[in-house]
């Protein structure tokens, strides 16, 4: 199947739909090929692998001929279907099978379905095979079928589809069809075979409108499949190089310590400059974090990088606006204040004490007072200016930051799960326990270094610097 790109979906209600979600109703993990879909299927998936793909496909139109003649309203060919007929319909069925295919070939899921709870199919397939055979064997099958667009995968759900199609249920064009209905008959290394498969794939999709889940059956499999082997577990280390951080941070220090002594000797009361210098050095000293404390590969890295992209944004956009206030400049710097003013005045209106907290309530107060009498001073709960992150990235031309950048760096910074899944979860790499996840408390998943695009930053930063006051060209980063 065609991947679908972002401009394919439809935005509704603050949402990206997918086009088939958009087409069909969402498909709900019940309904998704690995956990829902396959666990139904996986006797058909038996009787491919025993046999190979040619001989197998004709058993199981054989058996589809059966279940026609013997169950004509049976919905779909869905293991949970089977195992719910009366016991006389069941008995017979197997039987019949047996004609068709070797009780070794469902005898794995003998492993599943047990006597005990199903005493009919059990003791029709039971064979000599040892336990850890058939869960090699169950486990082998799930790992090969388990992503839904490999060849098996296909073969397994075009039995499905054809299933449907001999039944009369699903309707299609009559090329579409002839198409499909030459998919057994071809190679999968025929050329016309990669036009065909997605066809397939797409209309098997089409079936979960007309199909029903088995919750039950589904929980009854997983639970049996998951209790047959340990975990395996595998994690990602993306670690490189230590990177010459050092002369970096170096050549940083010598700009800012320059731009510094021309604040204080030549403009110690432009407000414009204290303000611009206080936001680098503000960057500046994060990186420092980063580099000290090296936290290249970290979470925290993640969130070093999205304060200096916010750093330089906000930057970016004070200097465009600069023209249509009377003063920015000490707006910005109210604006701040004013959040630390609001944090403080809940504080002192609860009337509890924390002084065991890492915020110092009382300095916060001092600060405020800095400025002028608390009193004068409004509490901003907005944005400043009005404006969040990503209209500044937009005013500014700088939405590739926010986008592919600040974006990613701010579900780290609020706990999300896409930044949650990917630095504090391990993969189980069994398909019995559904490719589970499992917490690093042993902390063995590394992230990419933020090294670079925090360098990256770190110079549009200074290059604003540079355009508004200048730069010795010996200061400049990469001459000597």
């Amino acid at each position: 199947m065609e991947k679908s790109k972002l401009s394919d979906h439809t935005f509704k209600k603050g949402k990206f739909i997918t086009p088939w979600n958009e087409m069909l109703s969402e498909v709900t993990r019940e309904n998704s090929w690995f956990h829902g879909r396959l666990p139904e299927y996986f006797w058909i998936g038996l009787i491919i692998k025993f046999y190979g793909r040619k001989a197998g496909l004709m058993k199981c139109n054989a058996i589809f001929r059966i279940l026609r003649e013997e169950v004509p309203g049976l919905e779909a060919p869905r293991f949970s279907m089977i195992l719910k007929l009366d016991i006389s319909i069941q008995k017979g069925l197997f039987e019949a099978m047996l004609m068709i295919i070797d009780k070794k070939v469902f005898a794995p899921l003998t492993a599943i379905f047990t006597y005990t709870d199903y005493p009919i199919f059990s003791s029709e397939f039971q064979s000599s095979e040892s336990v850890e055979e058939r869960i090699e064997c169950i486990n082998s099958l799930l790992k090969e079928a388990s992503d839904h667009q490999t060849h098996f995968s296909t073969d397994i759900r075009f039995m499905v589809l054809y299933f449907h199609l001999l039944s009369g249920k699903l309707q299609m064009p009559s090329a579409s069809i002839e198409a499909i209905l030459e998919y057994p008959h071809l190679s999968h290394e025929d050329e016309i075979m990669r036009s065909i498969r997605p066809r397939v794939r797409a209309a098997e999709l089409i079936l979960l409108e007309l199909e029903s889940f088995d919750a039950k059956y589904l929980d009854y499999f997983w639970e049996a499949v998951s209790k047959m082997s340990d975990c395996e577990l595998y994690y990602i280390d993306l670690t490189e190089s230590p990177p010459d951080s050092e002369i970096y941070i170096s050549q940083v220090k010598t700009i800012l310590e320059y731009y510094t002594s021309l604040l204080t000797s030549v403009s110690p009361l432009d407000n414009k400059m204290l303000v611009l210098l206080g936001i680098t050095t503000y960057s500046y000293k994060r990186l420092l974090e980063l580099v000290e404390h090296n936290l290249f590969h970290t979470i925290s890295g993640r969130g070093i990088t999205r304060v200096l992209i916010e750093d330089y944004i906000m930057m970016k956009y004070l200097l465009k606006h600069e023209t249509s206030h009377s003063d920015i400049w000490t707006e910005y710097q109210y604006y701040g204040i004013g959040q630390y003013k609001l944090i403080f005045e809940r504080y002192r209106q609860s009337g509890i004490e924390r002084p065991s907290s890492h915020v110092s309530y009382e300095y916060m107060d001092m600060l405020v007072n800095e400025y002028k009498d608390k009193e004068f001073i409004d509490m901003d709960t907005s944005y400043f200016n009005k404006q969040n992150v990503r209209l500044k990235a937009k005013d500014v031309d700088e939405q590739d930051l926010f986008n592919y950048y600040y974006d990613y760096d701010s579900a780290f910074e609020h706990g999300l799960w896409g930044a949650i899944r990917e630095s504090s979860l391990v993969k189980c790499n069994s398909p019995s326990h559904q490719y589970h996840c499992i917490p690093d408390i042993e902390n063995n998943q590394k992230l990419k270094s933020v090294w670079d695009d925090c360098v990256g930053v770190m110079n549009k930063t200074l290059s604003v610097l540079e355009g508004i006051y200048g730069l010795p060209t010996h200061l400049v980063l990469g001459e000597e």
